[in-house]
């Protein structure tokens, strides 16, 4: 019998700090070798396309498909052993908290010593997980956003200043967001690069989160070509999917042998002395998907939650 999630449904089971703590859990299994996953794969219909991911963990020995296309968002919770679908949850929130959460897990082991301030390039829907993500694992004071059309970081600022107490500040130019963040977040749905990295801070945390594609980029060469230390949620998935470290290798700014997985900052920390800038770029990885699932999946159990079951499945 499979049991129905609704996306509503999920909201009401997990939040940010929940699934902070669930994906710095995550990286440590990934690290001592209890996952194991198959990255992003794509198969392009008529008009719409379907991206399919996959992984599995050994203790709760569930098998985790997220499938997406268009607006339909799921993952399908299998049974390592019995087979058979434990549940499909809706991921119109889930997939975004766990982005978010992804982040905020980079910022704690990543992030310079006593960052302060936080830097959004891109104020859409995913840059409020972001920055609720990064709070959870950073004293941020400060708040600095610039998007493209003014109007939308001012709302964006006006939004979030109701549910996150910092001070908040909309600046001109992407320069002056670089110029003053400790940690700079990017998220866009750019095919271009938007970020030049021409006036970071000596010390910072660059994450980039939206150029999951080889078709996106968000950061430029010249940034990466400044970083000192550059982490990956997942290197099988950064290699087919990440646009801009794809194009960076290709060009000899990076190499793919030089790329450090996120499990290993996790399990063993970050190498002493701390490089001084650090790009985390992520890609969404099928591992994130489980792990907050599971846990809403568990939690709707426990809660007894009235849920709709399919028999036949």
């Amino acid at each position: 019998m499979a049991l129905i999630i609704s996306a509503p449904q999920t909201r009401k089971l997990i939040g940010m700090a929940q699934a902070v703590r669930l994906l710095d859990k995550m990286f440590h299994d990934r690290a001592a070798g209890k996952m194991r996953s198959v990255p992003r794969r794509r198969l392009k219909g008529s008009s719409k396309q379907l991206n399919m991911m996959a992984a599995w963990h050994q203790d709760s020995d569930l098998i985790c498909l997220r499938s997406y296309a268009a607006g339909a968002n799921t993952i399908t919770l299998y049974h390592g052993g019995k087979g058979g679908i434990q549940a499909i949850i809706n991921m119109a929130y889930l997939s975004s908290l766990r982005t978010g959460a992804a982040s905020g897990v980079a910022a704690k082991y990543l992030a310079p010593a006593n960052s302060k301030v936080l830097g959004i390039i891109g104020p859409g829907w995913q840059a409020t997980f972001q920055v609720e993500a990064i709070m959870e694992t950073c004293d941020i004071e400060q708040i600095v956003v610039w998007g493209r059309t003014p109007k939308r970081a001012k709302d964006f600022i006006t939004q979030m200043s109701k549910v996150v107490k910092a001070d908040w500040k909309q600046v001109a130019t992407v320069d002056d967001v670089e110029s003053l963040a400790d940690i700079l977040v990017v998220s866009t749905a750019s095919t271009t690069p938007v970020a030049s990295g021409a006036s970071l801070k000596d010390e910072v945390l660059v994450a980039s989160i939206g150029a999951n594609a080889t078709v996106k980029h968000e950061v430029a060469n010249s940034l990466i070509r400044r970083m000192d230390y550059i982490v990956t949620d997942d290197i099988a998935a950064a290699k087919s999917d990440s646009g801009d470290l794809v194009e960076a290798c290709q060009s000899r700014i990076a190499r793919w042998e030089d790329i450090v997985a996120l499990e290993q900052v996790v399990a063993a920390g970050v190498p002493q002395p701390r490089p001084k800038r650090i790009l985390f770029q992520s890609n969404g990885i099928a591992d994130e998907d489980l792990a907050v699932g599971k846990y809403v999946l568990d939690q709707a159990k426990r809660k007894k939650m009235k849920l709709r079951k399919v028999t036949e499945i």
